[in-house]
């Protein structure tokens, strides 16, 4: 798919995986139909900066977007237009959105070590910012399937999970990696979470306990950018710095 110009960012699919959206260093959004490659109607614009993050809600209905101007900004897919002015309070750039399971809350991950949550319906930061990282958060914050856990991983080297209710931190940071953490994801059932890090290992943790489940998953020659589980929790997927993707069984 071509149309960008400038890198690419951030892609993802909507949850009827009939558009998938596209954040770029050239300042845009793209929609596109995957089927049949092609881009659906003008670029999104708005931010001033990067777009680093984008998406979609768990209806479909609205994108949001993370960038490097600091703000966080939700779109209506349909009328592909700005929802309301964008979400400020982000000090350095957003690296990482993510929608709660209702799609009621987002959780903005950014440059300036914290994660911040937001109303989707009224754009009011709900809580105060989470700030137990001492490094940025990277493309790297994701809730629990019932939505009452946060994850987020950081160049600290460690992952954090929050209680999203009380705004406050579960346990001590998970830690074990040796590099930047990149990415994290739950299991459909919330009895794992993922973890990909700039040490080119996968590590699979307890989110109950925050202790390691078995050893790393290693093999790969650079960096482990995302991480994403199948639909049952069966496989693990991700896709590394070099260019290449690998597929975990999770059943052996």
């Amino acid at each position: 798919l071509t149309g960008h110009s400038d890198r690419v960012w951030s892609v993802c699919f909507s949850p009827d995986g009939k558009l998938l959206a596209s954040g770029s260093a050239d300042k845009t959004i793209r929609l596109w139909n995957p089927q049949a490659g092609e881009l659906v109607g003008e670029p999104l614009t708005g931010h001033r900066n990067l777009v680093l993050s984008v998406c979609f809600s768990p209806d479909g209905h609205l994108l949001a977007s993370g960038s490097e101007d600091h703000t966080v900004q939700l779109w209506d897919t349909k009328s592909r237009t700005l929802v309301r002015e964008p979400l400020t309070g982000h000090g350095p750039g957003v690296n990482s959105v993510c929608f709660s399971p209702t799609g009621e809350v987002l959780a903005s991950g950014s440059d300036d070590n914290t994660v911040r949550f937001w109303n989707t319906q009224t754009g009011v930061a709900l809580g105060e910012p989470l700030s137990g990282h001492s490094a940025r958060i990277w493309s790297s914050v994701d809730f629990s399937p019932d939505g009452k856990l946060l994850a987020s991983g950081s160049d600290e080297k460690t992952i954090r999970i929050w209680d999203t209710q009380t705004w406050t931190a579960v346990g001590e940071p998970l830690t074990g990696h040796r590099g930047w953490v990149l990415s994290v994801c739950f299991s459909p059932d919330g009895t794992l979470l993922a973890s990909g890090s700039s040490d080119q290992t996968i590590r699979l943790w307890d989110p109950a306990t925050g202790l390691a489940v078995g050893e790393p998953l290693e093999g790969h020659s650079g960096q482990v950018m995302s991480v994403s589980f199948s639909s049952d929790g069966t496989l693990l997927m991700d896709r590394c710095a070099d260019g290449s993707a690998t597929t975990w069984d999770m059943t052996t």
